[in-house]
């Protein structure tokens, strides 16, 4: 599998959101350190315990946590890498790409260096950091690694769709249709479908992804529901210890349940924002497909000796293009607050005694009423 690579051009504010985005980065190994359970490939459990405290700490936006925890867990992080998706990076053009940051989004030029070897494994994109330069590594399928494809500039699946979405097909297709309109524009449709067929593969494994979680959320709530009655069992029996025990696990199972929460909003955001991108592909792929039945009636004319009328000409695709901009708008990442002090980390297991202590009293009201 192949990379293509990127040489970053940035001004003194964007090289800075850089700089202070890595130092943040570099946080997020001893959190995890401290958090590792007994299997450390354990992503679910990682996020579990680790995901609030490292966006509290850091700032960083969530997705590059989710990313940072995903390769710790396969024990490819890296300090010196941030690991990117469709939401941290996009292409903005032919020489033009937009990071999200510390600080928020930065935007960047950048050179194609060249191509790499890279493992089978690896599917997102990489910010590096070397010798106080950055570039980008960005994966390549193998449908994009043949030479008809790369004619075509072709990208990462994500940048790939953002492009073609964003109309930029057409600014290719009118570079080169004085000489090949045609079958360049069927080159487009081609890539388009490509491109389709990989996010409706994307699609069904984020569908996949959020049975899992919602199925996790349901053994946890049948667990809860279980308990409560266990525990009623307990406080008539004089059992408070056992009761108490029970009351915590409780506790417990709430706060796995909202983190689970978080993550099925995060999977119904990546699946909106895949249908999305499908919808915008589609636009683009009608967009090809009249640029080519205007090329041919314009060779049919050409042939006959007649000149093109007036009324063939290319359609505007400026509505298309602003569908497809809002299509794949960057999602706003929520500031994160502040880093948790030691009272804070004391009110916290004085607040979850409380609420032991309360549910506790109000087990003991029901039962009396019920007597």
């Amino acid at each position: 599998m192949k990379s293509a690579n990127y040489k970053l051009i940035l001004d003194e504010s964007g090289r800075n959101d850089l700089a202070d985005t890595f130092r943040a980065y570099a946080g997020i190994r001893d959190i995890l350190d401290a958090h590792t359970p007994s299997n450390r490939a354990d992503t679910f459990e990682l996020q579990r315990l680790a995901y609030e405290q490292i966006r509290l700490q850091t700032g960083l936006p969530a997705r590059l946590v989710t990313n940072g925890i995903r390769e710790y867990a396969a024990g490819s992080w890296s300090a010196d890498r941030l690991p990117l998706d469709e939401k941290l990076m996009s292409f903005k053009g032919v020489d033009t790409l937009s990071l999200a940051s510390l600080h928020g989004r930065v935007l960047a030029g950048f050179l194609v260096t060249g191509y790499s070897d890279i493992p089978e494994k690896i599917s997102l994109s990489h910010l590096i950091r070397q010798d106080g330069t950055y570039s980008l590594s960005v994966p390549l399928s193998r449908e994009m690694q043949n030479k008809e494809i790369d004619a075509m500039q072709t990208e990462s699946i994500s940048g790939r769709v953002s492009r073609l979405a964003a109309g930029l097909v057409t600014t290719v297709i009118e570079s080169l249709e004085q000489k090949a309109p045609e079958a360049v524009a069927e080159q487009a449709i081609r890539e388009i479908d490509k491109a389709a067929d990989e996010l409706k593969s994307g699609l069904a494994a984020l569908i996949a992804e959020r049975k899992r979680y919602a199925m996790q959320r349901d053994d946890l709530l049948e667990e809860h529901t279980a308990l409560e009655a266990n525990i009623l069992v307990a406080l008539r029996s004089g059992r408070e210890d056992l009761a108490r025990a029970g009351v915590g696990r409780q506790d417990d199972i709430n706060a796995q349940v909202a983190s689970i929460d978080k993550l099925i909003d995060d999977v119904d955001i990546r699946i909106a924002d895949s249908r999305a991108a499908l919808n915008a592909a589609a636009a683009a792929r009608r967009d090809a497909e009249e640029r080519v039945k205007i090329a041919r009636r314009a060779n049919q004319h050409r042939a006959q000796g007649r000149p093109t009328p007036a009324g063939i000409r290319h359609p505007s695709p400026e509505d298309r293009i602003a569908a497809a901009l809002s299509a794949v708008g960057r999602l706003t990442e929520l500031p994160a607050g502040v880093s948790r002090s030691d009272d804070l980390a004391e009110l916290e297991a004085f607040g979850r005694d409380r609420r032991i202590d309360d549910r506790l009293a109000a087990l003991r009201d029901q039962i009396k009423d019920k007597e």
